[in-house]
């Protein structure tokens, strides 16, 4: 029975993908006014981004523990092993949540992998466990797998403005540093764990080559992947320049959640890379 593969949607996997390898997503919240949509609602995006500098600014919250024991109890209707890989522990309490999910589930081998990532860092993760989950890979190798892939998975990210990251509380000292006054300076921060500064570029055109010149600083990847919030063409001009220096390596493009989205506002860019 092959093992299914369990993630969250700031794994911010495409639809179209997660489907074709069986990856089920368990969504966060947003919550806009009154209302509560999942994070994969069909929202409209230039709408929500205007609303980021409202009062009434849009919320995130996780998935409740009586959603994953509804997800986990499915799932165990049709195999017995799962493999769930969620957002770092360093950045919200999911990974806590699941733990307790598990633990009422008692008719399936359940292994849970803390990604210490987010974004396409933990969905390349999650995808790496589904292509070998479909050439028959056992639960218990997979999961020895993808915890020695945990720290072999970078993400490096540019923002317009870093303000959207220390509103919604990840705001280290060091961080709010990056909190500039001039638009020219685009900082850049990394995933390790935690949401880390990492530097900062003057003017856009420097921002996406940091984002380029920092993959390429990584010999081996055996995967790739560029996000955007709001500027596609941006993102595929990029993705087209790392697949021409690493031929043959797959480079994902995906868009920005809105639960990301709302924690890095517009013009966010990121690149994930997933080492050999």
């Amino acid at each position: 029975m092959t093992v299914a593969i369990v993630t969250d949607s700031v794994a911010d996997i495409p639809a179209d993908l997660a489907e074709e390898l069986g990856i089920t997503i368990i969504p966060f919240h947003v919550q806009i006014g009154k209302k509560s949509y999942p994070d994969n609602a069909d929202l409209d995006m230039n709408e929500f981004y205007r609303r980021l500098d409202s009062a009434d600014y849009p919320r995130t919250s996780m998935p409740s523990l009586g959603e994953f024991i509804a997800l986990y109890e499915d799932l165990a209707q049709k195999t017995d092993e799962i493999l769930s890989v969620h957002v770092s522990s360093g950045i919200d309490a999911t990974c806590d949540t699941v733990r307790a999910a598990v633990r009422e589930i008692k008719n399936c081998h359940i292994e849970v992998i803390d990604s210490q990532s987010a974004l396409m860092g933990m969905g390349l993760l999650a995808i790496e466990a589904a292509q070998r989950a479909k050439e028959g890979m056992g639960l218990n190798e997979l999961a020895d797998m993808i915890r020695k892939l945990v720290p072999r998975c970078h993400i490096l990210v540019t923002f317009d403005t870093i303000k959207y990251v220390i509103r919604a509380g990840h705001g280290s000292q060091t961080l709010k540093a990056l909190l500039v006054s001039t638009l020219r300076i685009k900082p850049l921060v990394e995933i390790k764990g935690q949401i880390l500064p990492f530097g900062k570029a003057f003017g856009r055109a420097r921002a996406i080559n940091a984002l380029c010149e920092h993959a390429t600083s990584f010999s081996h990847p055996r995967s790739l992947a560029v996000e955007y919030a709001t500027d596609i063409e941006e993102a595929k001009a990029l993705a087209e320049r790392l697949g021409k220096m690493f031929p043959g390596v797959p480079v994902y493009t995906a868009r920005i959640s809105p639960v990301v989205g709302a924690h890095g506002g517009p013009g966010t860019l990121s690149v994930s890379i997933l080492e050999e």
